[in-house]
């Protein structure tokens, strides 16, 4: 079995081994983050309203399961923000299940359906905040955003480059460097296909030291290391950013999140010299 120092520098070529690596390892290792029943350890914030205040019934939890948009009506205008954890969390194997509802709302009714996850949030509540994002929108899950101020070093794919949105692709594979992000809020799309299917779906991000990975029911989708945030926003110094808070995205559209849950890579082997 492959440590998972291993699995954040394993090539493309043997992703279907990562896959397996990182979907098959022990379920007694990982522990729940949120328990099925309430938001215990989580709070919610949502545009307007604040934290935990959510008078729309926006949120709603049942069969084990935290449903967004549920009761709303489809293409109402609603309120975002999202549901984060009370405490912070660093060197973590995390992994959550999805699934789309058939509701969008103003003001994304027009667009493709959205959520995701945001990870390494530090700094006060806002929509949206200072953190990165596994991003979850239709045809687009997988994609790396780091917002307000983060940075971080990756490959691309040199023919997508000079893009708005480049493309990831491992350096064995031919990626070329480049630092992404910093100020505003960047996006390296990920590696290419649509590795979304019908029904839940699974994505994974493994947050190891300054480095955090993006994998999709098996297949990795983007990475980056190095991470890191100005300050002041966009102009420097850096520092390092290892943790933060973690947060499901409530973005105007219908979803369900489950079996959303974590494991501490904090005793993990180290890596062979």
């Amino acid at each position: 079995m492959l440590t998972i120092a291993l699995a954040i520098t394993i090539s493309l070529s043997t992703l279907g081994q990562l896959g397996e690596a990182t979907t098959t390892a022990s379920d007694a290792k990982f522990t729940p983050l949120f328990n099925g029943k309430d938001l215990s350890g989580w709070y919610t914030f949502l545009q307007k309203h604040g934290k935990n205040s959510d008078p729309d019934k926006i949120i709603t939890l049942e069969d084990g399961m935290i449903r967004l948009y549920r009761n709303a009506t489809d293409g109402k205008l609603v309120m975002m923000g999202y549901i984060a954890t009370e405490k912070e969390y660093g060197d973590y194997h995390l992994r959550f299940q999805y699934r789309w509802g058939t509701k969008k709302f103003e003001p994304r009714y027009a667009l493709k359906r959205d959520a995701g996850l945001y990870y390494h949030i530090i700094g006060p509540d806002a929509v949206w905040p200072r953190a990165l994002q596994f991003q979850v929108e239709e045809s687009n899950v997988g994609d790396l955003i780091a917002l307000h101020g983060f940075q971080l070093d990756t490959t691309t794919d040199p023919k997508t480059i000079k893009e708005s949105q480049p493309t990831f692709l491992d350096v064995k594979e031919g990626g070329a460097p480049r630092v992404m992000g910093g100020k505003g809020i960047a996006y390296q799309k990920h590696l290419f296909g649509d590795h979304e299917v019908e029904g839940w779906n699974t994505a994974e991000i493994i947050a190891s030291g300054d480095t955090v990975t993006h994998i999709l029911n098996g297949r990795v989708l983007n990475r980056g290391k190095f991470v890191r945030v100005l300050e002041p926003e966009g102009t420097g110094p850096s520092r390092p950013v290892t943790r933060g808070r973690i947060a499901l995205e409530i973005e105007a559209a219908e979803i369900d999140f489950r079996n959303v849950e974590i494991r501490s890579l904090e005793a993990r082997p180290s890596a062979p010299n």
